[in-house]
Protein backbone atom coordinates (compact mmCIF):
# COMPACT_ATOMS: atom_id res chain seq x y z
CA UNK A 1 0.00 0.00 0.00
CA UNK A 2 1.19 3.49 -0.87
CA UNK A 3 -0.24 5.94 1.63
CA UNK A 4 -1.42 9.25 0.11
CA UNK A 5 1.11 11.74 1.42
CA UNK A 6 -1.10 14.70 0.55
CA UNK A 7 -4.90 14.54 0.42
CA UNK A 8 -7.62 17.11 -0.20
CA UNK A 9 -10.96 16.17 1.38
CA UNK A 10 -14.15 18.15 0.75
CA UNK A 11 -17.62 17.62 2.19
CA UNK A 12 -20.84 19.62 2.87
CA UNK A 13 -21.37 21.90 5.83
CA UNK A 14 -25.12 21.46 6.23
CA UNK A 15 -27.55 18.60 6.46
CA UNK A 16 -29.93 18.26 3.53
CA UNK A 17 -33.69 18.14 3.99
CA UNK A 18 -35.03 14.58 4.42
CA UNK A 19 -35.69 12.56 1.27
CA UNK A 20 -35.74 8.92 0.17
CA UNK A 21 -31.95 8.60 0.43
CA UNK A 22 -31.70 10.75 3.56
CA UNK A 23 -34.82 9.90 5.58
CA UNK A 24 -33.49 11.28 8.87
CA UNK A 25 -32.19 14.51 7.38
CA UNK A 26 -28.76 13.99 8.95
CA UNK A 27 -26.69 13.12 5.89
CA UNK A 28 -23.85 15.53 6.60
CA UNK A 29 -23.54 15.14 10.38
CA UNK A 30 -24.44 11.45 10.29
CA UNK A 31 -22.24 10.24 7.44
CA UNK A 32 -20.20 12.80 5.50
CA UNK A 33 -18.60 14.50 8.51
CA UNK A 34 -17.75 11.23 10.31
CA UNK A 35 -16.27 9.72 7.13
CA UNK A 36 -14.12 12.77 6.45
CA UNK A 37 -12.99 12.89 10.09
CA UNK A 38 -11.99 9.20 10.10
CA UNK A 39 -10.04 9.64 6.86
CA UNK A 40 -8.22 12.64 8.30
CA UNK A 41 -7.44 10.95 11.62
CA UNK A 42 -6.13 7.76 10.01
CA UNK A 43 -3.74 9.39 7.56
CA UNK A 44 -2.57 12.17 9.84
CA UNK A 45 -1.62 9.52 12.39
CA UNK A 46 0.65 8.07 9.70
CA UNK A 47 2.29 11.44 9.20
CA UNK A 48 0.43 12.31 5.99
CA UNK A 49 -0.88 15.78 5.20
CA UNK A 50 -4.66 16.10 4.90
CA UNK A 51 -6.32 19.36 3.83
CA UNK A 52 -9.95 19.45 4.93
CA UNK A 53 -12.59 21.72 3.40
CA UNK A 54 -16.18 21.90 4.60
CA UNK A 55 -18.03 23.79 1.87
CA UNK A 56 -21.29 25.72 2.33
CA UNK A 57 -23.82 23.63 0.43
CA UNK A 58 -26.48 26.32 0.93
CA UNK A 59 -24.66 28.56 -1.55
CA UNK A 60 -25.62 28.60 -5.25
CA UNK A 61 -23.85 25.88 -7.24
CA UNK A 62 -21.36 28.19 -8.93
CA UNK A 63 -20.32 29.67 -5.59
CA UNK A 64 -19.96 26.21 -4.05
CA UNK A 65 -17.70 25.11 -6.89
CA UNK A 66 -15.65 28.30 -6.70
CA UNK A 67 -15.07 27.87 -2.96
CA UNK A 68 -14.00 24.23 -3.41
CA UNK A 69 -11.65 24.99 -6.28
CA UNK A 70 -10.15 27.92 -4.38
CA UNK A 71 -9.53 25.74 -1.31
CA UNK A 72 -8.00 23.08 -3.56
CA UNK A 73 -5.64 25.67 -5.04
CA UNK A 74 -4.66 27.22 -1.71
CA UNK A 75 -4.06 23.84 -0.11
CA UNK A 76 -1.86 22.73 -3.01
CA UNK A 77 0.56 25.61 -2.53
CA UNK A 78 3.26 23.34 -1.14
CA UNK A 79 2.84 20.45 -3.61
CA UNK A 80 0.52 18.25 -5.62
CA UNK A 81 -2.11 15.98 -4.13
CA UNK A 82 -1.96 12.19 -4.12
CA UNK A 83 -5.68 12.00 -3.35
CA UNK A 84 -8.72 14.19 -3.95
CA UNK A 85 -11.59 12.85 -1.85
CA UNK A 86 -15.28 13.79 -1.85
CA UNK A 87 -17.91 12.89 0.74
CA UNK A 88 -21.39 13.91 -0.37
CA UNK A 89 -24.39 13.07 -2.48
CA UNK A 90 -23.89 11.75 -5.99
CA UNK A 91 -25.78 10.67 -9.06
CA UNK A 92 -24.81 9.44 -12.51
CA UNK A 93 -24.09 12.89 -13.90
CA UNK A 94 -22.57 14.72 -10.97
CA UNK A 95 -21.91 15.53 -7.34
CA UNK A 96 -24.94 17.63 -6.32
CA UNK A 97 -23.80 18.48 -2.81
CA UNK A 98 -20.74 20.18 -4.31
CA UNK A 99 -22.57 21.69 -7.28
CA UNK A 100 -20.71 19.74 -9.98
CA UNK A 101 -22.59 18.34 -12.97
CA UNK A 102 -21.89 17.60 -16.63
CA UNK A 103 -21.70 21.28 -17.55
CA UNK A 104 -19.09 21.96 -14.87
CA UNK A 105 -17.11 18.73 -15.33
CA UNK A 106 -14.23 20.61 -16.98
CA UNK A 107 -13.88 22.85 -13.93
CA UNK A 108 -13.24 19.80 -11.77
CA UNK A 109 -10.98 17.91 -14.17
CA UNK A 110 -8.91 21.02 -14.89
CA UNK A 111 -8.30 21.32 -11.15
CA UNK A 112 -7.29 17.66 -10.94
CA UNK A 113 -4.83 18.30 -13.77
CA UNK A 114 -3.47 21.40 -12.04
CA UNK A 115 -3.18 20.12 -8.47
CA UNK A 116 -2.94 16.33 -8.66
CA UNK A 117 0.02 14.02 -9.01
CA UNK A 118 0.09 11.95 -12.21
CA UNK A 119 -0.88 8.99 -10.01
CA UNK A 120 -3.62 10.89 -8.13
CA UNK A 121 -6.61 8.95 -6.83
CA UNK A 122 -9.98 10.71 -7.11
CA UNK A 123 -12.27 9.02 -4.59
CA UNK A 124 -15.99 9.76 -4.68
CA UNK A 125 -17.69 8.49 -1.54
CA UNK A 126 -21.02 9.24 -3.16
CA UNK A 127 -24.01 7.33 -4.52
CA UNK A 128 -24.08 6.14 -8.15
CA UNK A 129 -21.14 8.22 -9.44
CA UNK A 130 -19.48 4.94 -10.42
CA UNK A 131 -22.24 3.57 -12.67
CA UNK A 132 -21.54 2.74 -16.32
CA UNK A 133 -20.75 5.96 -18.16
CA UNK A 134 -21.18 7.96 -14.97
CA UNK A 135 -19.28 10.82 -13.38
CA UNK A 136 -16.34 8.72 -12.25
CA UNK A 137 -15.93 7.42 -15.81
CA UNK A 138 -16.14 10.94 -17.22
CA UNK A 139 -13.45 12.21 -14.86
CA UNK A 140 -11.27 9.26 -15.82
CA UNK A 141 -11.79 9.88 -19.54
CA UNK A 142 -10.64 13.46 -19.14
CA UNK A 143 -7.39 12.20 -17.59
CA UNK A 144 -6.48 9.67 -20.29
CA UNK A 145 -2.90 10.96 -20.73
CA UNK A 146 -2.19 9.76 -17.17
CA UNK A 147 -3.44 6.25 -17.89
CA UNK A 148 0.06 4.75 -17.55
CA UNK A 149 0.91 6.68 -14.40
CA UNK A 150 -1.34 4.86 -11.95
CA UNK A 151 -4.14 7.39 -11.51
CA UNK A 152 -7.57 6.09 -10.56
CA UNK A 153 -11.13 7.28 -10.06
CA UNK A 154 -13.46 5.43 -7.68
CA UNK A 155 -17.22 5.64 -7.21
CA UNK A 156 -20.24 3.70 -6.01
CA UNK A 157 -22.62 2.07 -8.48
CA UNK A 158 -25.68 2.22 -6.24
CA UNK A 159 -27.36 4.28 -3.56
CA UNK A 160 -26.17 3.40 -0.11
CA UNK A 161 -24.05 4.45 2.84
CA UNK A 162 -21.59 7.22 2.08
CA UNK A 163 -18.44 5.17 2.67
CA UNK A 164 -19.54 1.66 3.69
CA UNK A 165 -21.21 0.84 0.36
CA UNK A 166 -19.40 -2.24 -1.01
CA UNK A 167 -20.52 -1.68 -4.61
CA UNK A 168 -17.42 0.18 -5.80
CA UNK A 169 -16.07 0.52 -9.33
CA UNK A 170 -12.75 1.95 -10.42
CA UNK A 171 -11.58 3.59 -13.62
CA UNK A 172 -9.88 3.62 -16.07
CA UNK A 173 -10.92 0.29 -17.51
CA UNK A 174 -9.32 0.25 -20.95
CA UNK A 175 -11.67 2.97 -22.13
CA UNK A 176 -14.77 0.94 -21.24
CA UNK A 177 -17.70 2.78 -19.68
CA UNK A 178 -18.03 -0.06 -17.14
CA UNK A 179 -15.60 0.23 -14.27
CA UNK A 180 -13.58 -2.60 -12.79
CA UNK A 181 -14.98 -4.15 -9.63
CA UNK A 182 -12.83 -3.18 -6.66
CA UNK A 183 -13.84 -6.34 -4.78
CA UNK A 184 -11.42 -9.15 -5.77
CA UNK A 185 -12.87 -12.07 -7.67
CA UNK A 186 -13.96 -14.79 -5.28
CA UNK A 187 -13.79 -12.45 -2.30
CA UNK A 188 -17.07 -10.55 -2.59
CA UNK A 189 -18.64 -11.90 0.65
CA UNK A 190 -15.48 -11.05 2.59
CA UNK A 191 -15.33 -7.63 0.93
CA UNK A 192 -18.93 -6.84 1.87
CA UNK A 193 -18.36 -7.99 5.44
CA UNK A 194 -15.22 -5.85 5.79
CA UNK A 195 -16.89 -2.70 4.50
CA UNK A 196 -19.89 -3.28 6.78
CA UNK A 197 -17.63 -3.60 9.83
CA UNK A 198 -17.48 -0.23 11.66
CA UNK A 199 -14.09 -1.21 13.08
CA UNK A 200 -12.55 -1.86 9.66
CA UNK A 201 -10.51 0.81 7.89
CA UNK A 202 -10.48 -0.99 4.55
CA UNK A 203 -12.96 1.50 3.08
CA UNK A 204 -10.45 4.36 3.42
CA UNK A 205 -7.41 2.31 2.41
CA UNK A 206 -8.51 0.35 -0.66
CA UNK A 207 -7.97 3.18 -3.20
CA UNK A 208 -4.28 3.05 -2.34
CA UNK A 209 -3.93 -0.73 -2.32
CA UNK A 210 -3.27 -3.14 -5.17
CA UNK A 211 -5.81 -5.83 -6.02
CA UNK A 212 -3.37 -8.39 -4.61
CA UNK A 213 -3.09 -6.51 -1.32
CA UNK A 214 -6.86 -6.28 -0.96
CA UNK A 215 -7.28 -9.98 -1.73
CA UNK A 216 -4.57 -10.95 0.75
CA UNK A 217 -6.20 -8.92 3.52
CA UNK A 218 -9.60 -10.47 2.88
Amino acid sequence: MENPQRSFVFYPMHNQAPDVNNPQGNDATGAFWPGAAMYEKYYKKLGCDVTMFKFDNHLPGDQRRASILNALSVGAASGWYDAIVYFGHGYKDGMPSAGFNLKSLDELTNAVWAYGQYSVKVVLYACTCGVDGGYAWRISEAMKPWAQEGYGVYGHVSAGHAFMNPQVRQYPNGGAVTGTKTAPAGKIPQWCKALADPKSTLWLRFPFMSAEEIAAEL
